[in-house]
This record gives C-alpha cells, sequence and structure tokens, in this order.
C-alpha cells in the first residue's frame, strides 16, 4: 500500500451514514487499485471546518461498492459493434457519465484522533475523497469498534465487505502483527455474532 494519499473523486450526494462519489475512471497499477472494494477512504473537510488540534475534520468509509453506469455513447458503440480499442479507450478515459462509489461511513475525526462514530455532518457535495494510507488504516483500525457498525448497516454486502477491510488492515501491519490482528478480530466477530453462528463461520472461514 503506497504512503501518498490518492484521489478517489468528490461526493455526488450524502448522509450522515453513508455517501456516494463521482470518479472517472478505474485506475490499476502496480499494488494500488482504486476504487477498490472495502477500502478506507477519506472525506477531508474544508479549511474552515477544523478540530480542537488545528487539524481538519474528516469522515472515514469502506467502499462496499462501485457501478459503472452507461451511458448513450456505450450503447451507440455496443450495438454498432465497434471493436477498434483506440475508441473503446477514449471512451473508457473520457466517460460523460462517472463512475460511484458508494462508501459506508465508520468513523470521524481530527488529525491522529479517531473515532468510531458517526459525524455530526456528512461530507459536502463535491468535497474530495482520498485513499487511506497504511499508518492511516491501521490507526483506524488497532480498535474493533468499528465492526459494529459494519455488521448493522443495511442494503450493504456486509460479511464480504467485512473480511476485504480486514484482510486490507491486516495486510497494512507488518507480517509479523498480521496473524495476531485477524485472531483479534475474529475473537471480537465471534462476540458481535455470538446468537449467529452460522454467519460467523461463513466469516471466519473467509478469514483464513
Amino acid at each position: 500500500m503506497r504512503d501518498e494519499p490518492i484521489m478517489v473523486g468528490r461526493v455526488l450526494r450524502a448522509s450522515t451514514a453513508s455517501f456516494a462519489v463521482g470518479c472517472r475512471g478505474l485506475i490499476s497499477k502496480q499494488d494500488q487499485t482504486i476504487p477498490e472494494f472495502g477500502a478506507l477512504v477519506k472525506a477531508v473537510g474544508p479549511a474552515g471546518s477544523r478540530g480542537a488540534d488545528g487539524a481538519a475534520n474528516a469522515t472515514y468509509g469502506l467502499i462496499y461498492n462501485v457501478t459503472i453506469e452507461d451511458d448513450a455513447f456505450v450503447r451507440q458503440l455496443v450495438a454498432a459493434g465497434v471493436e477498434d480499442t483506440v475508441y473503446i479507450e477514449d471512451q473508457r478515459q473520457n466517460r460523460q457519465v462517472p463512475i460511484v462509489v458508494d462508501v459506508l461511513v465508520t468513523g470521524c475525526g481530527s488529525g491522529l484522533e479517531v473515532c468510531h462514530r458517526l459525524p455530526p455532518q456528512p461530507p459536502a457535495t463535491l468535497d474530495q475523497i482520498y485513499t487511506c494510507n497504511a499508518a492511516e488504516l491501521v490507526r483506524f483500525t488497532v480498535r474493533h469498534d468499528w465492526l459494529r457498525t459494519v455488521l448493522a448497516a443495511l442494503d450493504v454486502p456486509t460479511d464480504p465487505l467485512l473480511v476485504a477491510a480486514l484482510r486490507a488492515a491486516a495486510q497494512a501491519r507488518p507480517p509479523d502483527q498480521r496473524e495476531a490482528y485477524l485472531i483479534g478480530a475474529g475473537r471480537e466477530l465471534a462476540r458481535l455474532l455470538a446468537l449467529d453462528l452460522i454467519r460467523l463461520d461463513g466469516v471466519l472461514r473467509q478469514l483464513t
């Protein structure tokens, strides 16, 4: 995972619990794919929105869906049977309809302080959304309080999202800490899903 933040896109619409981001295209290079299912991203508030430490307020969330919508030109290309790679790549790079990325809000914070609760206000329209680097991901997932937020989410593929997010959180840590982290997360899931053992078994099997 790279250390520098990469812009995913800009907010299209938002609520306290989730928001949608519009981006121009898919990025895939080396070990980074953007947007990526289960990735932790952040919306940084405007310059006037700052915490007590002077740092900009941020809203954190997990990408749970990526939708590539069609447009009139795509329909024409498909109907005409166009196979020219020049036309295809031009359409991919110069889309008139943005790719929509849905994000589940899982926390907020300011500077190095992170809270696993919903923010007092959602991100504003056209706010920039960035990927979180390894240090931010480790800091956000050092406690397991965010797992409860994901489990309680509606209209979200919660189990696959948990697995993807936990795998990313483990990968952001040094190799000798990854197994211990997943074991700790598994214990917390066992506590939260004590009354749904079939679901718990499914999640844990995907994690191993």
